[in-house]
C-alpha cells in the first residue's frame, strides 16, 4: 500500500519544496524543477484597504518608486515575526509550485538554531497557512554545512558560521549531527540600522531604500582610522521632505558599525571558547567557514582570523549555502520520510 501511495504521489503531487525564508530574502527550490523563488523577504500593503499589493520582487520595486506607502518584512532577526504575513509572502511562491501537481506540496524549511518551539511553531504554521500539507523544520547551520560544501559525515568537527540578515548563527558539525551551537540575534540588519541610524542623527536625513547597505559594504569590517573618506549618499531631508544629496564621513561610519561587529566577533570567539579540548583541536586543524550575506563583508574573514588565530574561509556562492544545503537535505529527508517521523 505505502509503495502504490508513493507512486500515486510522484504522478499527481507537486514537488517537495525546500525553503529558506530568510530576513532579507526567500529562496524556494522546488525538487525536479530547481529555483523556483529567489526574491526578497518583503509584502506591499494597499495604503486604504491594508491588503496585500505584492511580495517579493514587486514589492521591493514599489517601494524605490514611492516609499511611503507599508512596505514590510514578515521577519525579524531570523524568525517569523508575523505568522500571517508570512503566509501573505510565501503563498504566491508555493502557488508556483503547485502547478506541478494537483496537491499541496510538502516543505523542508530551515530556522535558526536558537528558534524556541514558539518561533518554530510559527514558522510551521506560516507555511502550512501559504498552501503546504506538511512541514519538516531542519537547523539552518547544518543546512548551510551542506551547501558550503562541508563533509558533515566526517568524524571530524567542523564549524560554520552563517551570517545572515537577522542571526548569526555557529555550529560545530560531526558525523553529521550539530554538537555544539550559539547564535545570536545580531546581523547584517543591525548594521545597516545602525548607518541608517547614524545618518539620521548627525546630518536629519532619512537614507533612501539600499543606500544603508552601499555605504556598509563600501566600508565594510577593516578599519583604517588614520584615512577618512568622504562617501556620496542620498536620502530625505527629514525637516523639507525634499530629497538630497550629503556626504558622510567613514570614521563616523566606523563608529556606528563597530559595536555590531564587536558582537558578532564576540559571539563565534566566545563559542570556539566553548569547545572541549578534543573538538577543539579538530576545530583549529579544519578552521571557520563563513556563509550568508555578512561573509561577503570585506575584511571580516581577516577581522575573525585575528580574534580566533583560526583559519577563516569563505564558502563558495556563501548567500545561496542555506538554499543549495536544504535541496541536498531534501533529497535525503524524501528517501528517509521525514514528514512522518
Amino acid at each position: 500500500m505505502q509503495r502504490i501511495t508513493a507512486g500515486l504521489r510522484k504522478l499527481v503531487a507537486p514537488p517537495d519544496l525546500a525553503i529558506d525564508l530568510g530576513t532579507a530574502n526567500t529562496r524556494l527550490y522546488a525538487l525536479g524543477h530547481g529555483m523556483i523563488a529567489d526574491e526578497p523577504s518583503l509584502i506591499r500593503f494597499q495604503p486604504i484597504t491594508g491588503e496585500v499589493e505584492a511580495v517579493g520582487n514587486r514589492a521591493a520595486w514599489l517601494a524605490n518608486v514611492d516609499p511611503y506607502s507599508p512596505t514590510v518584512s514578515p521577519l525579524h532577526a531570523g524568525v517569523v515575526a508575523d505568522i500571517e504575513a508570512a503566509s501573505s509572502l510565501l503563498k504566491p511562491f508555493l502557488k508556483r509550485a503547485q502547478r506541478f501537481g494537483l496537491f499541496k506540496p510538502r516543505v523542508l524549511a530551515c530556522a535558526p538554531t536558537d528558534a524556541c518551539e514558539e518561533e518554530r511553531d510559527a514558522l510551521i504554521e506560516a507555511a502550512m497557512r501559504a498552501g503546504a500539507s506538511e512541514v519538516y523544520v531542519a537547523p539552518e547551520p547544518l543546512a548551510a554545512a551542506i551547501g558550503a560544501g562541508l563533509d558533515v559525515a566526517s568524524h571530524y568537527a567542523q564549524m560554520i558560521v552563517d551570517i545572515g540578515d537577522g542571526v548569526t548563527d555557529i555550529a560545530v558539525v560531526r558525523s553529521g549531527n550539530l554538537i555544539l551551537t550559539s547564535a545570536v540575534r545580531t546581523a547584517c540588519s543591525d548594521l545597516r540600522n545602525a548607518v541608517a541610524q547614524m545618518v539620521s542623527f548627525r546630518h536629519g536625513v532619512l537614507l533612501f531604500p539600499q543606500e544603508a547597505d552601499r555605504l556598509m559594504q563600501l566600508i565594510g569590517a577593516q578599519f583604517d582610522y588614520d584615512q577618512e573618506e568622504l562617501l556620496v549618499t542620498s536620502g530625505t531631508d527629514l525637516l523639507s521632505g525634499e530629497p538630497l544629496d550629503l556626504c558622510v564621513s567613514s570614521h563616523d561610519l566606523n563608529e556606528a558599525i563597530e559595536p555590531i561587529l564587536d558582537n558578532i566577533v564576540e559571539a563565534i570567539h566566545s563559542t570556539v571558547r566553548r569547545l572541549p579540548e578534543e573538538t577543539s583541536c579538530e576545530v583549529i586543524e579544519n578552521g571557520i567557514c563563513l556563509t550568508g550575506g555578512g561573509a561577503q563583508l570585506q575584511g571580516l574573514p581577516e577581522r575573525l582570523a585575528a580574534a580566533t588565530s583560526l583559519e577563516v574561509r569563505v564558502a563558495d556562492n556563501p548567500m545561496m549555502a542555506v538554499i543549495n544545503g536544504a535541496r541536498q537535505m531534501l533529497d535525503v529527508g524524501i528517501a528517509t520520510d521525514i514528514w512522518q517521523n
